[in-house]
């Protein structure tokens, strides 16, 4: 089995928690870590500058799909990030964990 970090942010506090809460909860996700953040990037010719909430979320890499689901519909951006970095090591009793807590 393979593992994945979800990486998507969220306009406000509220919505980050709330996201996380329904991950967690629908075992698509073993652990939704959340980080205000300040994000500077370029959207529609002009730079921005916002606060965000950074979420990273620990799944198995099948999970994928529903996470990617589940962030577009929960967020109210017109272009979500949601970026999925593969774990290529870890501690084995943490893997072993995240795989416990989804099934």
């Amino acid at each position: 089995m393979g593992y994945i970090i979800v990486k998507t942010t969220l306009e406000n506090q509220k919505d980050a928690e709330e996201l996380a809460r329904k991950i967690v909860e629908t075992k698509n996700g073993a652990c939704v870590q959340i980080s205000e953040v300040k994000s500077y990037y370029k959207w529609k010719g002009k730079i921005e500058t916002k606060k965000e909430f950074k979420l990273e979320i620990k799944a198995p890499s099948e999970n994928y799909r529903k996470l990617r689901d589940l962030i577009i519909d929960n967020n109210k951006y017109e272009i979500p990030e949601i970026i999925a970095v593969k774990i290529n090591k870890g501690y084995d009793k943490y893997l072993n964990w995240i795989e416990e807590a989804v099934y």
